[in-house]
This record gives C-alpha cells, sequence and structure tokens, in this order.
C-alpha cells in the first residue's frame, strides 16, 4: 500500500502535475521556434514534455510517501517439555506421563487457534519434539533457553511454556539468561516438590592417572537434605572393602560438605573405586547415594634427575619428597661431570643452571624435544642464557637486586588438581626470593601461583607450567621452596602439603605421553550420555607434527567385541568422535604406522553410568 506521509497530499499532487502542465504549455504553446514542426509532432513533444516534468516534480515528493507492507502472522507459542527421566522416577510415574500428555493436548487444542504453536524437548540437548519418551540422563534449561532464543530471534514470540520438573543438573544457571529474553516465559511444574530427606553423591574430582605405589587425591562433594544432626557416614570403597571414611553430623537441614582423601594407587591397572553416603531412614531416592570413578594406574617406574651448581636445600627438599614415593628413582648431580645421555629419565630438574660458570645449553639439547625440563630459577641463575634457551619464558632483570614474593593461587590453573586444605595453607608460606624483573611466558603456558609482593598480587608468575614443541616445561621463579616445606610441619607436623604440591607438579611433567612419537588424548571416565572423543598428535623421528599418516583405533568391550573406527584429520591433528556406546569397561589401541615403525598400544578407560 502507497501512501503520503503529509495530511493535505492531493494539494501537492494537483501543484505537480499544474506544473508540469504550464511548462509543456509555455515551451509549446505559439513558440515560433517550433513553426517548423507539425501540429501532431508539437502535441506529441508537448505530452513528453508534460510526463517528463510530471515525473520529476512526483519523485521529489518522494520524501513524503512512504510505502506500507501489512503481514498478518500469529504470535509464536513454543511448548518445552521436560524428556528427564527424573520426571517419571517417582512411584507415580504411569500418573504423570499420562498428565503431561493430557496437558500437551489441552496446549495444543486451545492455543493453535489464534496462535503458532512449536514444541521442543529437551534434556541435555534442545531439539524439536519428535518423542517424548522421558529418556534424557540430565537436564539444562539454559540450553532450551539460549536455543529458542538463537533460532527465533527474528520470530514474534508470543511466549515460551517450560514443562518440567525444575531439576537443573547440567549447563548454566537459567536465572542468569534473563537479559537475553524478550519474551514472557511461563512454567508448569511436574513432579513431587517436597523437600524430601536425602544424602547424596554430588560431585568426586581426582587425576585420571597415578602411579603404582603412589598416593593420590580425590575430593569428594555430597549433599544433605532434612538430616540436620544425624550421622551420616561417608566412605570410598574398593572391591567392597572400605579404603576411608568420615562421619558427616550436617548442621543445618540443606547442608553441602566437601571431604578430601588420600588413597593408595596400588598395582597397576584401571582401578575401580566407588564413594557412598549412608542410606538413611525415610530416604526415598537412594540411587544418589553412590557414585563412581576410575583412575588409571602405571607400572613404569619414573627416573628423575637433578642437577646443581653444588648443594642446595631446594633440592633437598625436593628429593626428600620424592623418596618417599616408590615409584620415583632420584638421581642428584651437584658437580660435574653430568650425564650426557639423558634417554632414561622422565624429568629433568635444573636447579639455578645455567650459571655464569656453567651451561645449560648441552643438557638442554640433549634433552631434545621429548624428556620434560623443571627450571629452578635463583640468585645464581644466568638469565641471560636462560632466556636464550627459549624454554618458554623470558625474564628481563630491572634496576635492583631481587625481592621477597608470596604465592598467590592462580583459580584458573586446570592442569593438575591441588586440594582444599593446600590452597588454604599457600598464601601463609614464607616468600621465595624472586628476580626483580619483568616476566613473559609463551602461549602455552600458565601459572600455577603469581608473585605477591608486598602484599600486592601481580601479574608475575611465581610458578608455571606449560608444552613448547611437544615438551612439558615447568618454572619455579624463586628459590626458597625448602621454608614451605618447614613451614608446613611448623603448622600440622608433617610435610604432607608441601609433598602434595611436589607430587603433584612432578607427577604432571614425568609423564611422558608422547614418548613414542604418538599422543593419544582422551578421558578415562565417561558418562553413558556423553559422546567418546578422541584426539591424536603424531610426530616424526626430529619431533615435527606431521599429519600425513593414516590413524586408526580398535575399542575392545569386556565381551571381546571390536569397534574399529579411522580419525579425521583436523588442521595438523587427528580428530574421532566414536559417538556413544553402552556402559562398561573397554580397552582401546590405536594403531599408526610411520615409515619407520608401527606404533600401536593397548589403552583401558571407562564409560561409567
Amino acid at each position: 500500500m502507497i501512501s503520503f506521509g503529509i495530511k493535505y497530499w492531493f494539494f501537492f499532487l494537483i501543484a505537480a502535475i499544474v506544473a508540469a502542465f504550464g511548462i509543456s504549455l509555455f515551451l509549446y504553446f505559439r513558440n515560433k521556434e517550433n513553426s517548423e514542426l507539425g501540429k501532431n509532432q508539437v502535441r506529441i513533444l508537448m505530452t513528453l514534455r508534460f510526463l517528463s516534468f510530471f515525473i520529476i516534480a512526483f519523485l521529489l515528493l518522494s520524501p513524503f510517501i512512504k510505502t506500507l507492507k501489512k503481514i498478518t502472522r500469529n504470535p509464536l507459542i513454543i511448548a518445552a517439555w521436560d524428556n528427564s527421566n527424573s520426571i517419571v522416577s517417582n512411584p507415580d510415574s504411569i500418573n504423570v506421563a499420562g498428565e503431561i500428555a493430557k496437558i500437551r493436548e489441552k496446549v495444543n487444542n486451545e492455543l493453535s487457534t489464534k496462535y503458532s504453536v512449536l514444541e521442543y524437548t529437551f534434556g541435555e540437548k534442545a531439539k524439536r519434539l519428535n518423542e517424548l519418551n522421558f529418556s534424557e540422563k540430565k537436564t539444562d534449561y539454559s540450553e532450551v533457553i539460549s536455543t529458542v532464543v538463537n533460532n527465533h530471534f527474528n520470530e514474534n514470540i508470543g511466549a515460551l511454556i517450560l514443562v518440567g520438573d525444575g531439576i537443573n543438573n547440567q549447563g548454566k544457571n537459567p536465572l542468569n539468561l534473563l537479559n537475553e529474553v524478550n519474551f514472557p516465559v511461563y512454567t508448569i511444574g511436574f513432579g513431587d516438590t517436597t523437600e524430601v530427606v536425602d544424602s547424596r553423591i554430588q560431585d568426586i574430582r581426582v587425576n585420571r592417572t597415578s602411579f603404582s605405589g603412589n598416593k593420590f587425591p580425590v575430593e569428594i562433594d555430597a549433599q544433605f537434605s532434612k538430616l540436620k544432626g544425624n550421622a551420616i557416614r561417608l566412605s570410598v570403597i574398593q572391591d567392597n572393602n572400605e579404603l576411608a571414611s568420615v562421619i558427616v553430623t550436617p548442621p543445618n537441614q540443606n547442608y553441602f560438605y566437601t571431604q578430601n582423601f588420600i588413597l593408595d594407587a596400588g598395582a597397576a591397572g584401571l582401578k575401580h573405586f566407588s564413594v557412598k553416603t549412608e542410606i538413611v531412614e525415610n530416604e526415598r531416592n537412594t540411587k544418589n547415594n553412590q557414585a563412581s570413578f576410575v583412575i588409571n594406574v602405571l607400572e613404569k617406574k619414573q627416573k628423575i634427575l637433578i642437577l646443581s651448581d653444588g648443594p642446595h636445600p631446594d633440592i633437598g627438599a625436593i628429593k626428600n619428597t620424592l623418596d618417599l614415593q616408590t615409584t620415583y628413582d632420584v638421581s642428584v648431580f651437584t658437580e660435574e661431570p653430568f650425564p650426557s645421555n639423558f634417554s632414561d629419565f622422565n624429568l629433568i630438574i635444573l636447579n639455578q643452571l645455567p650459571t655464569v660458570g656453567k651451561s645449560a645449553a648441552e643438557i638442554v639439547k640433549n634433552a631434545g624435544n621429548r624428556i620434560p625440563i623443571l627450571f629452578i630459577v635463583g640468585n645464581k641463575t644466568f638469565l641471560p642464557q636462560l632466556n636464550a634457551l627459549a624454554q618458554g619464558a623470558t625474564i628481563s632483570p630491572l634496576a635492583g637486586s631481587g625481592e621477597d614474593a608470596l604465592a598467590a593461587l592462580n583459580p584458573s590453573y586446570a592442569t593438575f588438581n591441588l586440594s582444599d586444605d593446600f590452597k588454604e595453607i599457600v598464601s601463609q608460606f614464607p616468600p621465595l626470593q624472586v628476580s626483580f624483573a619483568d616476566y613473559e611466558l609463551e602461549a602455552g603456558f600458565t601459572p600455577l601461583f603469581y608473585q605477591k609482593i608486598m602484599n600486592i598480587e601481580t601479574a608475575k608468575p611465581l610458578i608455571a607450567t606449560g608444552t613448547l614443541n611437544g615438551r612439558k616445561t615447568g618454572f619455579i621463579f624463586g628459590e626458597g621452596i625448602w621454608r614451605w616445606r618447614l613451614y608446613n610441619y611448623y603448622i600440622d607436623q608433617n610435610q604432607a602439603l608441601f609433598n602434595e604440591l611436589v607430587n603433584q607438579l612432578v607427577q604432571y611433567l614425568a609423564l611422558r605421553q608422547n614418548e613414542d612419537n604418538f599422543i593419544i588424548d582422551f578421558k578415562p571416565v565417561y558418562a553413558e550420555t556423553d559422546e567418546i572423543v578422541f584426539r591424536a598428535e603424531v610426530y616424526n623421528d626430529v619431533f615435527e607434527k606431521v599429519n600425513n599418516e593414516e590413524v586408526k583405533i580398535k575399542i575392545q568391550n569386556s565381551n571381546n567385541e571390536e569397534f574399529e573406527y579411522t580419525f579425521d584429520i583436523q588442521g595438523s591433528d587427528y580428530f574421532l568422535n566414536a559417538g556413544h556406546l553402552p556402559s562398561g569397561d573397554y580397552t582401546f589401541q590405536p594403531k599408526l604406522q610411520l615409515a619407520t615403525k608401527l606404533l600401536a598400544k593397548p589403552v583401558g578407560l571407562q564409560l561409567h553410568l
């Protein structure tokens, strides 16, 4: 529809017609210059001139004209149905499913006359409704809200109707997404909303790998509802044997509790553990009282080489800690000649090397790109040569001498875990003596601790780890770590927390995943709902990354059924999504045929419900 944006538009239209006619009449009526033309020719030219002037005048009026296109659409009503099995987990599950079916029918019948109704289901993922079978294992309300916003951002949404039991155990808090929603959201609740007696395992955090004979930490989160004053046993069990336990007495009716245990890894192999809370009287849901985890215990003994320019208490503190572990074989050299063949070592620790009198260039060269190195930087370290080694950190000295730096934990550090007890005490540890300098880390490095100088937390790293050119490397940018060990004993009458730090740092660095030119990255434990994803890196004999070889993998379950896959190439790496597999124990054997050798090694993993 075309209309004018002013009130008396027809006057302007008449004025344009009169003006065009007047100009044409002036140019052609009784004009002696047109005497040579016939009457018909004059009329034709006059008509053309009139049309030309009228069209020009009409176009000049276009700012006053607006085009309106009116399209009528019904508002869109989106109904999202919780498809998780918690909806029908109560004894009256049949009645609940039937009631939901009636609500669906009512929504479609009553709203479809005035609105366009679109249905979704949501659990782990949100998708268009095909079937409502309540088979999803988890519920993510934030996922369905984000999906609706993204899929229908330019549509007229009348409302979003969320139908579920309100249990949200995956994804973001949906309340944090309210600023993204510009339409009303209505909820219909199902399930038993009464708070009942319940003790459940909320989360388990544990490293996926340990070594035979070592100890490893496990951190457990538990939630207790309506159990104030009840003594409840929380235990870790392996093969029906209780390994560790604690009695928890909730001080209120909604109590969240975290417990750390230190467990023995035992012999090599894939080890299954379960965490249980005691079942109490009147507890309806006992399935969440138990959860399990798996670790892969490696048998190989780790050989650690410590090189130093003379004795130092820092290397004594580190060696004493490592000697407590039966899987570490520690060799210390405080003067030359140092070993020249490092092929048998899993980690080299350089204490204040290089110095002015002792170069570390030959040591780093002989270590190649495979053997991890931990640098301890101190007063004797010759910083220009350390920078020239280009191992991931550059230290640029400033005017002045060294300074004292306390440790400030980096909360986003995720390479390995430290217990809450350690996190609480680390800020109290004595300061390390560091260089007064600017520090720069390569992109692949992350600080574990920052330097806190004169009670001001800086961006300078105190301890950092990372990977450069395929080799894991660590830096302790100060000396005096032996004082941390003494302080730990002064506070707790033991060195357990200091030992935890050293063991975690050394275990991460010494675990040489790339010793066979072939790195496979995977999780040892998957939920039944998780997709099984593998990533791989391949290196040639000079440790350059290559992707011109075919990588295959064979996965075998406990019934000796085999599943074979071939990795896809993504950039310079390999990627495989094996999809979903039934729960159980699996082993897999990746295979890579290099020009010089066949690389194949069986590895165990656990797919866990």
